[in-house]
C-alpha cells in the first residue's frame, strides 16, 4: 500500500483528500499544515508520495518540496494549488516536483496522477542509481590505478605485475580491491610526510638521517601523537621546522 502525506493549510481540505486517498486505497503516512511540518513529517515517516499546497504561511510549497525532495525524504512530490500558474509551473519542474492539480481535487484525478508521478520518480530513481553505480566504478578504478602505480614503483615490477599482487592482498586479507587500494594510498602518504620531514630537518638542522629520525620523534612525544602525525602536522603548518 502506497503512503502519503497531505500538507495543506485548511483542515478540511485535508480531511477531505484523506478521505478520497483512503477510498482510493492509499495509506495516510500523515498531514502538516504548513511547509516546515512536512519536513518534519516527511523525516520521520519516509512516505512514498507528498501531496503539497503551494500558497502555505511560514515555509511555502515549492521551497518545501524542494527540500524534501533534495534530501530524498519521499519518492516524489505532487502540487496542489488553486492557481493555475506558468511561473509555478516552471519552477515546480526545475525542482523536481512529479505532478500537478488544481483545487478543488476531483477524486477520479487522484490516482491517476499519483500513479504516473510514482512511475515517473521510480524510472528518475533508477537512472540516478545506475549513473551514480557508473561515477562509482570509475572512482573505485581510479584508486586501484594508482595503487598499481605505487606497488609498481616500491616493488620494482610492471603495473600489470601489481595488479596481480593488488589481487592477492585482497584475497589474502579478504577485502575489496578498492578498500585495499585506500589504505595503501593513505599509507603511501604517510610515508612521504615521514619522509619529507626528515629530509626538510636534515637540510634545515644539518643533521644526519638518524639524528633527523630522532627529532621528529621527539616532535611526536611532546604533541603526544604517532611519528607520522608529527610528520603531517609539520608537512602542512605555514612555517618550517623549528
Amino acid at each position: 500500500m502506497q503512503r502519503i502525506v497531505i500538507v495543506d493549510d485548511e483542515p478540511i481540505l485535508r480531511m477531505d483528500l484523506a478521505s478520497m486517498l483512503e477510498e482510493l486505497g492509499y495509506e495516510i503516512a500523515g498531514e502538516a499544515g504548513d511547509g516546515f511540518d512536512a519536513l518534519e513529517v516527511c523525516r520521520a515517516q519516509r512516505p512514498d508520495a507528498v501531496l503539497m499546497d503551494v500558497k502555505m504561511p511560514i515555509f511555502d510549497g515549492l521551497t518545501a518540496a524542494e527540500r524534501i525532495l533534495n534530501e530524498d525524504l519521499c519518492r516524489c512530490v505532487i502540487l496542489l494549488t488553486a492557481f493555475n500558474d506558468a511561473d509555478i509551473i516552471e519552477r515546480a519542474k526545475e525542482i523536481g516536483v512529479s505532478g500537478y492539480l488544481v483545487k478543488p481535487v476531483e477524486q477520479r484525478l487522484l490516482k491517476p496522477t499519483i500513479e504516473v508521478a510514482l512511475a515517473q520518480s521510480e524510472r528518475l530513481w533508477s537512472s540516478r542509481k545506475e549513473t551514480a553505480q557508473v561515477k562509482q566504478k570509475l572512482a573505485d578504478a581510479r584508486l586501484i590505478a594508482q595503487a598499481q602505480a605505487i606497488l609498481a614503483e616500491q616493488n620494482h615490477v610492471s603495473e600489470s605485475e601489481a595488479y596481480q599482487v593488488l589481487q592477492k592482498l585482497s584475497m589474502h586479507k579478504r577485502t575489496s580491491m578498492t578498500a585495499l587500494a585506500q589504505a595503501l594510498i593513505e599509507q603511501s602518504r604517510i610515508s612521504d610526510d615521514v619522509a619529507f620531514i626528515k629530509r626538510q630537518i636534515m637540510r634545515e638542522k644539518k643533521l644526519s638521517a638518524s639524528a633527523a629520525e630522532r627529532k621528529l620523534a621527539e616532535y611526536a612525544q611532546q604533541w603526544h601523537c604517532t611519528v607520522e602525525e608529527a610528520a603531517k602536522r609539520l608537512r602542512y603548518r605555514k612555517r618550517g621546522v623549528t
